[in-house]
């Protein structure tokens, strides 16, 4: 199981940052500040470019105009007016924030790490910095940098969800699946009803062999989400850790329902038929698993269904 980096709203991280400077053009300035605050980014957009053609070195109006333009996932056009606003003001700590998160989302990790390490310079306590720095270097592969992040983020902003989901991935990666678990739990109960914590904590349970843990967390993520159709194949496996072949077949038979042409699913439900000694049943799912291109079945049908081979291959000449 990919376990779900669960990135904070963009939109909060942008709107976390403050105007903080003196503008030339305060009154094309100040009304597009009040349409950015009430939510009207492309009327903001038209406003702050009316303040940049009266003042071309308005600074602030660059950094406001890119603001909205993150809002709207306009990401490399914000660059753009992060830099030049920048260029004319170098001390604009929140402008290597902002630029910072529009060049993580547009997967520009390195020179995104160099900007937000900038931003530190200016903005030492401000969370939605440490958790984007966290973010970075988890996507850099530096895990540890990432957890110290992570706990800076926490400790400024401790009931937000997302802060323990992302950190508890991080410490699965770092093979701290306790810690894991007991930060999905932590975002558990500031919001119960976050399936990302259920599948994370769930899969977490399975590796240190908590197989009913497990199992009723998965039940849970399917309560929120009965459609998720990996789940079934994630629950039915752990069914199988504790030899509950009835129940996996449970959950693999809904996935075929949903998905006749599933072959890994038939292939499971094929080898916990014969664990329950119903052969016939097993060998038709092998089979029918190894005829949609799942080829580990044939080892499986070798070992099981020869008698069941033949005679299928008899059907087939006919």
């Amino acid at each position: 199981m990919i376990k779900k980096i669960f990135f904070l709203n963009i939109a909060a991280l942008i709107c976390a940052l403050n105007f903080s400077c003196s503008t030339s053009n305060p009154n094309f300035y100040d009304q597009g500040t009040k349409e950015y605050n009430e939510g009207k980014y492309e009327i903001a957009i038209e406003t702050y470019s009316k303040a940049i053609d009266l003042d071309p070195n308005d600074a602030l109006s660059y950094y406001g105009r890119a603001k909205a333009k993150s809002i709207l996932s306009r990401d490399i056009s914000a660059i753009n007016d992060y830099t030049i606003a920048l260029a004319l003001n170098s001390d604009l700590g929140e402008a290597y924030l902002g630029r910072g998160i529009s060049e993580l989302l547009t997967e520009q990790y390195t020179l995104s790490l160099k900007d937000l390490e900038k931003a530190r310079d200016y903005l030492p306590d401000d969370e939605a910095l440490y958790f984007s720095l966290a973010y970075d270097k988890s996507k850099l592969n530096d895990l540890k940098g990432a957890l110290d992040d992570y706990n800076k983020s926490a400790k400024l902003k401790p009931g937000d969800k997302k802060i323990y989901i992302n950190r508890g991935n991080v410490k699965a990666d770092l093979d701290d699946h306790l810690g894991a678990i007991d930060d999905f739990t932590t975002a558990l109960e500031l919001d119960s009803t976050d399936i990302n914590a259920y599948i994370n904590r769930g899969t977490d349970k399975g590796i240190i062999g908590d197989y009913e843990g497990a199992i009723s967390d998965f039940s849970s993520a399917i309560a929120l989400d009965p459609n998720y159709s990996s789940l079934y194949f994630m629950r039915g496996e752990a069914k199988n850790m504790i030899n509950n072949y009835s129940g996996a077949i449970d959950d693999f038979t809904h996935i075929i329902y949903a998905n006749p042409k599933n072959a890994k699913a038939f292939y499971r439900r094929g080898l916990d038929y014969i664990a329950l000694k119903n052969k016939k049943s097993g060998c038709e799912d092998l089979i029918k698993a190894g005829n949609l291109g799942y080829f580990d079945s044939y080892e499986a049908i070798n070992k099981y269904c020869k008698r069941e081979k033949i005679q299928y291959k008899k059907k087939r000449k006919k």
